[in-house]
């Protein structure tokens, strides 16, 4: 089990359906680092949600079991296939409670799922100085991460936005359609403008704050389409080895195929999904996506498709249904009540 004082974790950051487990994947198993397979969802289902709703630490401790560890389990168990001796998952659970026992904080929390599976874990782990943790609105808790882990490290996540809203929308059907807040298609378009916005705000602001050497962004793009030039700066910002990292992901360990939702498994890195937006999504939704995310597309050097007036047109038809249809529609009650 690995001393969590003796290294630093990583935070990766960046929103949700980015192409963030393609990075696991490649990294897992490094000497150097090791790999949170699955993304935790610590910042997005755990932490702040357990302390809002003023859970106790025994429910605290239980909401982690139930929810966030299901995605590991499913992850080796289910989508590896993985043998039940190759992951004590029983000792995992185990060894995750006796350390989250110990003090009721977010903080400590996090370090005992980071032990649990650094002990569960069939990884060799005398060289590791890294945990890699992944888990979308990181971002937006980087000043809480580093007041409790000042020697952290940060790595934002960045994809063309059509083709993250492409991706987004091919796990509607199967699975989004089933959130409040993505009920509907036009829903899951303002959750990606909203949410996947805001993450963009606040790493400009973070990279800032924290200057470069702490926190950094990589783009996905960069990644499928010449691996090893994006990894190799990656490895120079955490100042590790690039000869160890695996252009054949895994998941602890494990040949990895991806979990993407149009039914196909990749071997190895792929590209198809880079652009992949101008045959998943319509033009109208691709051009609501530029309208709001034109400062992101310039400033990571995406090509502009549309004109500024077919932006205007499809962010003023989105708008409709927002202010209108929407479940934040504007109340117009008193519109007819006024007295001036």
């Amino acid at each position: 089990m690995i001393k969590f004082n003796k290294i630093k974790p990583i935070f990766f950051c960046g929103h949700r359906a980015s192409g963030g487990g393609a990075y696991m994947g490649i990294f897992d198993f490094h000497p150097q680092i090791l790999v949170y397979p699955h993304e935790s969802k610590f910042f997005h289902l755990f932490y702040p949600y357990t302390e809002i709703k003023n859970y106790t630490h025994k429910q605290k401790i239980n909401y982690m079991i139930n929810k966030n560890f299901k995605f590991l389990h499913s992850g080796l168990f289910e989508k590896c296939k993985a043998k039940k001796n190759y992951f004590n998952f029983k000792k995992f659970i185990q060894t995750f409670s006796k350390i989250a026992n110990k003090k009721d904080s977010w903080d400590n929390y996090f370090k005992a799922m980071a032990l649990a599976y650094s002990k569960i874990t069939p990884q060799n782990l005398v060289n590791v100085k890294y945990f890699l943790d992944r888990s979308s609105t990181s971002e937006v808790y980087a000043h809480e991460i580093n007041k409790k882990f000042p020697n952290s490290l940060f790595i934002h996540n960045i994809r063309d936005p059509r083709d993250n809203y492409a991706s987004l929308k091919s796990r509607w059907n199967r699975k989004l359609k089933n959130l409040n807040d993505t009920d509907s298609i036009e829903a899951l378009r303002q959750s990606c403008i909203s949410r996947g916005k805001l993450g963009f705000d606040y790493g400009l602001l973070n990279e800032k704050i924290f200057g470069k050497k702490k926190y950094i962004f990589t783009k996905y793009d960069s990644l499928v389409k010449n691996p090893k030039k994006e990894i190799q700066r990656l490895c120079d910002f955490l100042n590790v080895n690039p000869n160890m990292t695996n252009f054949e992901p895994t998941f602890c360990g494990i040949p990895w195929s991806g979990n993407n939702f149009d039914s196909i498994e990749f071997k190895n890195i792929s590209k198809s999904q880079s652009g992949s937006w101008i045959n998943r999504i319509s033009e109208m939704e691709a051009a609501l996506i530029e309208f709001h995310f034109l400062d992101l597309i310039k400033k990571f050097n995406f090509k502009i498709y549309f004109s500024t007036k077919e932006r205007s047109i499809a962010a003023m038809e989105h708008y409709k249904w927002l202010n209108f249809r929407s479940k934040m529609k504007a109340d117009f009650s008193l519109a007819t009540k006024a007295n001036w």
